[in-house]
């Protein structure tokens, strides 16, 4: 009887210490979850600078709003990756308009040398002209977009690089992205409403260039 009970109880014992192991690391790791960054939208034909901004470089990088042309989006870079070693699953990319203006008239318009660019990877093209605005997987298109779709998983080792292609139409547009996610049969949520370029407004800010006398002349 004790050669049975002894390997009974060491297995009791290994999967209570395994089960203790797991709760420590749960409470120690935290809850999962999705951390996601964007500082700001990069890219376009051009950059438009309101009529109080100087035009040196450094400026023009930092305060510049992309410009876009017919054919040439711009782009907002979005870095995901898991809170803890838990992998999560992206289930959908929400883009919702804040608001919808004529371009301004006054400013300049100077051309993004120098100015960072979106980095490689799975790119969305967003039509803000519609609301709500889709996100349609932009695979494909060249520029070496990689060929991804919803849904997709996250981990802390292995984090995703989106970029979400904008086309404004000839409208001054501003916008949020919220990410949903799930893990462990929780759902979740992230998001981004703007970056540090104009603190006054809420929203990402992107324009088009309309053929119009309300399009920014260039210096």
């Amino acid at each position: 009887m004790t050669l049975v009970l002894l390997p009974l109880v060491g297995a009791v014992g290994f999967w209570a210490v395994q089960g203790l192991w797991e709760w420590a690391w749960s409470a120690i790791s935290g809850p999962p979850g999705l951390t996601a960054f964007a500082s700001r939208t990069v890219g376009g034909e051009h950059l438009y600078l309101d009529p109080k901004a100087a035009t040196d470089p450094a400026t023009v990088c930092k305060r510049g709003i992309p410009v876009t042309a017919a054919g040439k989006p711009a782009s907002l870079p979005i870095t995901l990756q898991a809170k803890t070693d838990e992998a999560i699953m992206v289930i959908g990319i929400e883009v919702s308009v804040v608001s919808s203006e004529p371009p301004p008239k006054g400013g300049a318009v100077a051309e993004p040398k120098g100015c960072p660019t979106a980095l490689k990877g799975s790119a969305f093209d967003v039509d803000l002209t519609r609301i709500p605005s889709p996100v349609v997987p932009a695979a494909g298109k060249g520029g070496g977009h990689q060929a991804t779709d919803l849904p997709f998983t996250v981990t802390a080792d292995d984090p995703e690089q989106l970029n979400l292609r904008l086309s404004p139409g000839g409208k001054d547009v501003r916008f949020a992205v919220k990410i949903e996610w799930v893990a462990d049969g929780k759902y979740g949520s992230v998001t981004l409403n703007g970056d540090d370029r104009d603190r006054e407004r809420d929203g990402f800010r992107v324009m088009g260039r309309p053929h119009s006398s309300s399009a920014p002349e260039g210096n």
